[in-house]
């Protein structure tokens, strides 16, 4: 029997698109108090002519927090117990052939190509890799990429060595314990699993071309990968290797890994996307979940999550990137929301804030993003806002009305009536986010956890362990005291 008192420590790698951490779990006494131990910028860099991540830099910030978290537990008298990782989906490296010592490159889905899901549907029409995958058909799709891949490297099933595809937090799991594998969670963005088998879509993977790549063995979240190489081990100054967990290794999976598998909560996961439905006991492979733009993604504990993958704060990032760029100075976004959501009252405001559509898909790539809204604003006959206070506005508007909108589609695709919003992320901060949301829906809005990816990161490596018997154990009782949600009362439309 694990003695409860004595402290357990592990590490959560947490990799968004405009940044990374470093979380250290502490789990004592049956409570999981979170310290943030190292924080680090990401963003796409430009290389030989191409949009990729800057993967090195990020496996070194990596290094560097987790040396710190061994430093932390070893203070406190332990040793760190575990490492995890998840980050977003559908981007993927290529190891193992002519990669010699160089550091494996990863290219960013927005680089992806246009014409990809067209050439694709020539071999496998969209409805049938649907039916199999339960993944729409987007540009930034894994299967997509790795055709274009294909072309460019020639790859042939061959008998000899062939390219390993290794999706982000894999690679990471490579990198740090030297075993290939690959995580069920993440494996479901790519449209080449199989939903039925939980499995690689062997079919489709045939059809469209790509059996000269080699995909590694499919694993359930909470699997030990394996320890620490001594390299690695050295490196963070540990005096033991540390095993190291597939945990949820998609972000989200892991931001809803609390989520009950009976559709009755509308979850949005908002941070520079936001992911937007409810959690069901089996993916919906049917026409009507596809006519109505939702994929169809695995859940931390064998549930599926039924999402629509929406623009999220990337709107307001691009637009304060666009701001800074006119001033010749940063502008603080976090005190521009505050201050627009400060002069919000509970009553209607005079003049409702123009709305657009936040799936468009002219808002997926950098660029003058205030003018893009206001293009789209007067392509509906509507007055574009006016001002900056006025696009966050629209911005934030628009993000509720499409919440509400996925309220009435996922109650028309599941049948389940929908009975609250959780918003869990970074966007779980934005109370005027938060209000407007209970607003449009008409449904009481519960905020945060913000942490969410790490803490569900946590909680699988927990339970994993040993330490707590579920992760609705570590849910209810395991969130530390500055981690409380709040309650947005239900408001008129």
């Amino acid at each position: 029997m694990i003695d409860q008192a004595v402290p357990r420590f592990h590490a959560a790698v947490d990799l968004g698109a405009s940044s990374g951490r470093v979380m250290l779990g502490r789990w004592a006494d049956g409570r999981l108090a979170l310290t943030e131990v190292h924080r680090f910028a990401n963003g796409p860099i430009t290389q030989d002519g191409r949009l990729r991540w800057d993967a090195e830099r990020l496996f070194e910030e990596t290094l560097v927090g987790l040396a710190e978290a061994v430093r932390i537990a070893a203070a406190a008298g332990g040793v760190l117990d575990g490492i995890g990782v998840d980050s977003w989906g559908v981007d993927i490296a290529l190891v193992g052939v002519g990669s010699g010592t160089a550091f494996p490159t990863v290219p960013h889905h927005r680089g992806a190509d246009a014409d990809g899901p067209a050439r694709a549907a020539v071999l496998v029409d969209a409805a049938t890799a649907y039916a199999v995958t339960g993944v729409l058909e987007q540009t930034i799709n894994t299967s997509y990429q790795l055709r274009s891949r294909a072309e460019e490297l020639d790859v042939r099933r061959a008998d000899g060595d062939r390219p390993t595809v290794l999706l982000v937090p894999d690679l990471w799991v490579w990198l740090l314990t030297g075993v290939v594998g690959a995580e069920r969670t993440i494996a479901s963005t790519t449209q080449l699993l199989d939903q039925g088998t939980g499995d690689w879509a062997a079919e489709l993977i045939r059809r469209w071309g790509l059996d000269g790549f080699d995909f590694p063995p499919v694993v359930a979240p909470g699997t030990v990968a394996g320890p620490t190489t001594p390299e690695v081990t050295a490196r963070l100054r540990s005096s033991l290797p540390i095993p190291v967990h597939r945990v949820a290794e998609h972000d989200t999976a892991s931001a809803l890994a609390f989520a009950r598998p009976d559709g009755a909560e509308l979850l949005v996961s908002s941070g520079s996307w936001s992911l937007v439905g409810v959690c069901l006991p089996a993916p919906v492979l049917t026409e009507h979940a596809r006519d109505a733009g939702f994929t169809n993604e695995a859940g931390a504990a064998g549930s599926s999550l039924l999402l629509r993958n929406l623009a999220g704060m990337w709107l307001l990032t691009e637009c304060a990137r666009a701001w800074s760029a006119e001033d010749g100075s940063a502008v603080d976004l976090v005190e521009l929301v505050a201050d627009v959501s400060e002069a919000e009252t509970d009553a209607a405001t005079d003049v409702t804030p123009a709305v657009f559509d936040v799936a468009d898909p002219r808002l997926l790539v950098p660029g003058d993003m205030p003018g893009r809204i206001a293009t789209l604003c007067r392509e509906t006959g509507q007055r574009p806002p006016g001002g900056r206070s006025d696009t966050v506005r629209s911005v934030v508007e628009s993000l509720a009305v499409a919440y509400a909108e996925t309220v009435r589609a996922c109650e028309a695709i599941t049948g389940v009536t929908i009975r609250s919003v959780r918003i869990v992320g970074g966007g779980s901060r934005n109370r005027l986010l938060c209000a407007r949301t209970a607003a449009r829906t008409g449904l009481p809005v519960t905020a945060g956890p913000a942490e969410a990816s790490a803490l569900g990161n946590l909680a699988v490596q927990v339970v994993a362990a040993g330490h707590a018997p579920s992760l609705d154990a570590v849910y209810r009782h395991g969130q530390d005291d500055h981690d409380h949600d709040h309650d947005h009362e239900r408001t008129p439309t």
